[in-house]
């Protein structure tokens, strides 16, 4: 027999070797052949026998009636023998008379409906970039709803420009430094950086005074010992949570809330390719990375929510077939209960058996959401929602939130990831996913550092008034004042570190920012440690003394500019222009609404802005008032004489609700002032740190200035 008939014998191995059982006719070696195949195939993969016809198919039926406790009744179809809808579902999805026959008013909204075509993503790609890998925050991965509604005229809000979403798309090389290569899991590489603020400088040599002094920053380089050729990322215990309310049934590109008061004007084009469209087509994307071992299920949700798609290895699963039923079968349907879906996928996980004692060494337990981010039933607090994913993760189960659409609401991702293992991405228009997450979803789904900290030890540091650094704010960690400005000697924690591309320029999105205070004579050295845990919960530390450089004293003196690699230079200019829009944003939207302020934490009062920026009155400059409790606010964020001030976490909630507005970008006076002497800056430090990527923040504030 030829090996390309042993082949294709070997497709029918199973009902080969029952036939030869059956004594049909074969010969007694095709007979031994096929018992031979098939013997190869059950050793081959010995799990497959255990395939359950529940979990592995797609069943939409109970969809039909999602919040019911029983599926609308199957009747026979005019057509013939078989299943078929009735004409009027009973429950919510019928109408206000479902016994009529005509239910055209409201139809069922799971019904298949004709639509565009999807781009279909291709397969992953392997993990590549380099000898060793880097690391970044979870959190926010982009800030693609910021550079969308710009592009749409849109103003954005401020949670929707976030240092570390900002920092994702750049690499950092803030390896000048250091000794030796990384060895270990994780290792920290610091590099200190110092230049004046260019708002002041600007102001300065307008006004022929003294030039400002220089701010201190220190970069810590997020590297790895990593081999690329030794990562694996772990078998996925995967629930994909589906958004199919009725706000992803708007286009895109257009705010679905605008529907309540202002009226759009829809092209065709645009009326035609909506949210639930983009999501079905991640969707289908996330099934295209899974590998065999793999368990996954699909959960749906809107004001209830169901799973056609139960927990099941993706070896059992047909998974072109069910791409095809996903695009058929899913619409967009009314409330958006996030709760409801929460809970489907949590007893997803929990009614499955292979699911259950997992070690975090071998197995990733996620749950992945597609959503626009505008729950309006359930639990929609950020304390309610953000706790419970807490105590998943708490649990083992982590968190991946992929918004979708320009309305995708960045207050509450922002909220709810600011949690240990979570992270959110971006998605507006059909290809996306595949351009940007498909090659970075192995890394997206496998977080290998937990529980950062970074201690500076209390000696170093200026207490009670002493003569020692102050940390005044921390860039890129999802929780960047929890620790700013403490003095038990903990200045940053960061829940999760994932893995991250590393080539000659750096590492992606690797890099977190101090910004500090020196002693006064920038002689007393700083002791640092850092600790933190693997996935299997085993603890490390590192410690590194890190020393003042003459040349650092001499540049802050004199009003000049120093920096120990490319890298810190980046990340300063990044945080920077990342505080400019942050503060445009929150003077811009008080304009839109009088009653919303941002309220500054008793704690941090005394450093806002009279730490950030001693060289000016502050209670003048930012119109600094008492609030209650202790607390502060400030008049106005951004003056182009003053100093650029990091936004306090958490940013004001300006829309009061989780439904979004859209509203004209509109640029203040004081601002567009602020962007035309940041832009020369913005110019001078990309040539500085050969990255013409910058161009595209050159592009934002030559619109914004425009306007």
């Amino acid at each position: 027999m030829t090996r390309a008939k042993l082949r294709s014998w070997a497709a029918l191995a199973p009902l080969l070797a029952l036939a030869a059982v059956c004594h049909a006719r074969l010969t007694p070696v095709e007979a031994s052949q096929a018992r031979l195949l098939l013997q190869a195939a059950a050793a081959a993969t010995p799990a497959q026998q255990q395939c359950d016809a529940r979990t592995s198919s797609w069943d939409y039926y109970p969809c039909y009636n999602a919040t019911s406790t029983t599926p609308p009744p199957r009747v026979q179809s005019a057509g013939g023998p078989g299943d078929a809808l009735p004409p009027c579902l009973p429950g919510r999805w019928a109408g206000d008379k479902p016994e009529q026959a005509n239910c055209t008013a409201q139809p069922n909204p799971f019904l298949p409906k004709d639509g565009p075509k999807l781009v279909e993503t291709s397969g992953g790609t392997g993990v590549s970039g380099g000898p060793t890998l880097g690391y970044r925050t979870g959190g926010a991965q982009d800030v693609e709803n910021f550079r969308k509604a710009i592009e749409q005229d849109i103003l954005p809000l401020p949670t929707d420009i976030t240092y570390e979403g900002l920092i994702k798309q750049y690499y950092f090389d803030t390896s000048s430094n250091a000794s030796q290569p990384c060895q270990d899991l994780f290792c920290p590489i610091y590099s200190l950086g110092l230049s004046p603020d260019p708002l002041r400088a600007a102001a300065a040599a307008a006004s022929g005074g003294p030039p400002p002094e220089g701010e201190v920053f220190m970069a810590v380089g997020l590297d790895s010992g990593l081999k690329v050729e030794d990562f694996k990322r772990p078998t996925l215990h995967l629930v994909i949570v589906l958004d199919v309310s009725g706000s992803m049934g708007s286009p895109f590109d257009r705010f679905y809330y605008d529907s309540l008061g202002n009226p759009q004007n829809l092209t065709a084009a645009e009326a035609n390719v909506t949210k639930i469209d983009i999501a079905k087509e991640v969707l289908q994307g996330i099934l295209d990375q899974l590998r065999p071992d793999d368990i996954f299920s699909i959960v749906l949700f809107s004001d209830g929510a169901c799973a056609p798609k139960h927990m099941g290895p993706v070896r059992c699963a047909d998974i072109p077939a069910l791409k095809k039923q996903i695009v058929a079968d899913v619409n967009a349907t009314s409330g958006t209960d996030f709760s409801a879906g929460l809970d489907m996928a949590v007893a997803e996980l929990a009614a499955c058996k292979a699911c259950k004692n997992a070690s975090m060494a071998d197995v990733e337990t996620r749950i992945m959401v597609i959503s626009d981010e505008q729950p309006n039933l359930g639990d929609t607090s950020q304390e309610g929602l953000g706790g419970r994913l807490k105590s998943l993760a708490d649990q083992g189960i982590f968190t991946t939130i992929i918004g979708v659409g320009l309305d995708f609401n960045s207050e509450l991702a922002e909220a709810i990831s600011k949690v240990k293992g979570a992270l959110y991405f971006s998605v507006h228009s059909p290809g996306e996913f595949q351009q940007r997450l498909v090659q970075d979803f192995d890394f997206a789904v496998t977080p290998l550092v937990f529980d950062l900290a970074l201690s500076v030890d209390p000696g170093s540091l200026a207490a009670d008034g002493g003569n020692g650094w102050r940390i005044l704010h921390v860039y890129g960690s999802p929780n960047p004042n929890d620790t700013a400005l403490s003095s038990d000697g903990t200045v940053m924690r960061i829940d999760t570190l994932f893995p991250s591309p590393k080539t000659e320029q750096g590492i992606k999105g690797g890099v977190v920012l101090l910004r500090m205070a020196p002693p006064q004579g920038g002689s007393r050295p700083l002791q640092l440690a850092v600790g933190y845990t693997d996935r299997e919960g085993r603890q490390y530390s590192t410690k590194r003394t890190v020393a003042f450089p003459q040349q650092a004293a001499s540049a802050a003196a004199g009003g000049g500019s120093f920096f120990e690699s490319s890298g810190v230079e980046k990340a300063v200019l990044l945080a920077r222009y990342a505080d400019m829009l942050e503060g445009w944003l929150v003077d811009q939207w008080k304009t839109v609404n009088q009653n919303k302020t941002v309220v500054v934490n008793a704690t941090l009062c005394s450093a806002f802005p009279s730490e950030y920026c001693p060289s000016v009155d502050a209670a003048k400059a930012y119109g600094v008032a008492s609030a209650p409790g202790g607390a502060c606010e400030l008049r106005s964020w951004l003056e182009p004489g003053a100093c650029l001030l990091p936004v306090p976490v958490p940013v004001v909630v300006q829309l009061g609700q989780w439904e979004r507005q859209s509203h004209k970008l509109e640029v203040l006076p004081q601002a567009k002032s602020a962007f035309s002497t940041f832009l020369p800056y913005l110019r001078s430090e990309m040539a500085a740190v050969q990255d013409p990527g910058l161009q595209q923040e050159v592009d934002v504030l030559n619109k914004l200035i425009s306007i």
